[in-house]
């Protein structure tokens, strides 16, 4: 049900194509089925050194151009596009923050995918959520060895990122340069490690 590709190191599961989960499913029929791609993906240092590596012009299009992304210093979010039905929807009084923002993400579609495909990313551009979540419906479908395997194979994923960007950004504040700032040094540094 799940394997792991060593190759691009993530967590595959063809059960996605069928999503079932009560969390990931859509408002309505008219909002398209895209499961926990209704997530709006942060990526970090490691992601970004991987596209500028390969397809630094697509970086620049995708990622620094882009018209809506939230560029941080060492990171940059692509915010999911939001369904028109969103804001054509009945008002909800009472709703709580968290209420709020699980109605409005019922609603968005990660920028990435695309219909009867799923991410159009590269594997190597995928950050570490896209690359090891695994929702609880399929989870709990899991034998305790595989539910084992998933719980290492997460921890490696996300260690990988996180050690990545402690590094690398201490590096880059201590050159003083990060992306708001001076996002060609950032991709330069990036490109020569």
């Amino acid at each position: 049900m799940i394997h792991f590709d060593k190759t691009n190191r993530q967590i595959l599961t063809s059960a996605c194509l069928q999503c079932n989960d009560d969390c990931f499913q859509p408002p309505s029929k008219e909002v398209p089925k895209v499961g926990c791609c209704s997530y709006s993906p942060t990526f970090y240092l490691l992601e970004i050194k991987n596209m500028v590596q390969t397809n630094e012009v697509f970086f620049q299009e995708y990622f620094l151009n882009h018209p809506a992304a939230l560029i941080e210093p060492y990171s940059i979010k692509i915010p999911a596009i939001i369904h028109p039905m969103y804001n054509s929807r009945p008002i909800q009084q009472g709703l709580t923050k968290l209420e709020q923002d699980d109605l409005r993400q019922s609603y968005s579609i990660c920028q990435f995918f695309k219909t009867n495909h799923g991410c159009t990313l590269d594997p190597s551009y995928k950050n570490s959520v896209c690359r090891s979540f695994i929702c609880l419906s399929i989870e709990d479908d899991l034998t305790d060895k595989r539910q084992k395997n998933l719980l290492s194979w997460t921890k490696e994923i996300k260690t990988e990122e996180l050690n990545f960007q402690k590094t690398h950004e201490k590096v880059l504040r201590d050159l003083n340069i990060h992306l708001q700032s001076n996002p060609t040094a950032v991709v330069q540094y990036l490109q020569s490690i």
